[in-house]
């Protein structure tokens, strides 16, 4: 799907046509008849900067913390984050604005897990780093949603611009966003003339191989994916995958990188390292480079350069 924005804009408009199509038949409105109906999907209607001048600035990101996780070989390597995170605001690189956290910040959706997690977005925001999270499929069992709005943000799905830029963030915590929380974003990234970066923890699709942990319903992601094409959507940023980044290009300008996990597993099952990313937006050339640190068993933090994302002007 890399050939050319023409063949890239046709192949998104036919995978809607089929998807909408196959639901002809049912009885409720067409775009809609599988879409889950009860998600608390919130409404976008945050206010946002539009006329702001673009500048350059950087901003961290990271996904599946996982806050009481139990499983064999699981570890964190905080210590090394947080000297990372101030060597980093004292350097020469352009400072973290804000951090995204894409979701699953809790294992088991316990309370004491999610005190857990807010402390450590206190710890970020003790450093000048306001941290907006999103809710993964470990964040919303039992009484998870509640405790998220408790201790993390009132808000499961809500939306703010920074220097010119959009920002979404999305309620995707049971595969799915929903009839209303689609037909919300929908109207509102259409409505926004910023150009934006949609923020979730599943995947909207992220290639052959990471289908089995992208959003569950066929039609709901097509209906997304041609939201992103027609409302300047130049990047989807998500996690879950855990066990290597994904980078899945849809036009030259609308891109999907899914991430690898914060907290590390040394076990047969699992063998992945502590990571996270700066996101450096560049006003000049319109474009954000991805940029990945991890710690190694030696206890070293390593960086490697991953993706130039093109956004949409």
């Amino acid at each position: 799907m890399q050939n050319g924005p023409h063949r890239s804009v046709l192949l998104i408009s036919l995978l809607v046509l089929i998807s909408l199509c196959s639901f002809v038949g049912c009885s409720e409105a067409v775009g809609y008849s599988r879409i889950e109906k009860n998600h608390p999907g919130g409404s976008f209607d945050q206010e946002i900067t539009t006329n702001t001048e673009i500048d350059s600035f950087s901003f961290l990101v990271l996904s599946d913390i996982h806050f009481g996780r139990t499983e064999e070989g699981v570890y964190w390597a905080f210590d090394e984050f947080f000297e990372w995170v101030d060597e980093y605001q004292n350097s020469d690189e352009y400072p973290l604005d804000f951090a995204l956290s894409l979701g699953d910040g809790t294992a088991y959706s316990k309370e004491w897990e999610y005190q857990k997690y807010a402390d450590f977005i206190m710890e970020l925001e003790n450093r000048s780093i306001r941290t907006n999270a999103v809710l993964g499929n470990h964040d919303v069992r039992n009484i998870g949603r509640e405790y998220f709005t408790q201790y993390i943000n009132p808000s499961t799905a809500r939306r703010f611009s920074h220097k010119g830029l959009s920002f979404y963030l999305l309620d995707t915590g049971n595969a799915s966003l929903g009839k209303n929380q689609l037909d919300n974003l929908m109207r509102a990234a259409r409505e926004d003339p910023n150009p934006k970066i949609f923020c979730s923890h599943f995947p909207v699709y992220g290639g052959p191989d990471t289908f089995y942990f992208s959003l569950s319903n066929p039609q709901e992601r097509a209906l997304l994916l041609q939201t992103m094409v027609e409302s300047k959507t130049g990047l989807y940023l998500a996690g879950h995958l855990h066990l290597s980044s994904k980078i899945y290009q849809f036009t030259d300008t609308t891109t999907e990188f899914v991430c690898e996990s914060f907290h590390g597993r040394n076990s047969l099952l699992e063998s992945t390292l502590p990571v996270w990313y700066v996101l450096t937006y560049q006003a000049e050339s319109h474009a954000i480079s991805i940029v990945k640190y991890s710690v190694t068993n030696a206890k070293k933090i390593v960086h490697e350069e991953k993706a130039i994302i093109n956004l949409p002007r």
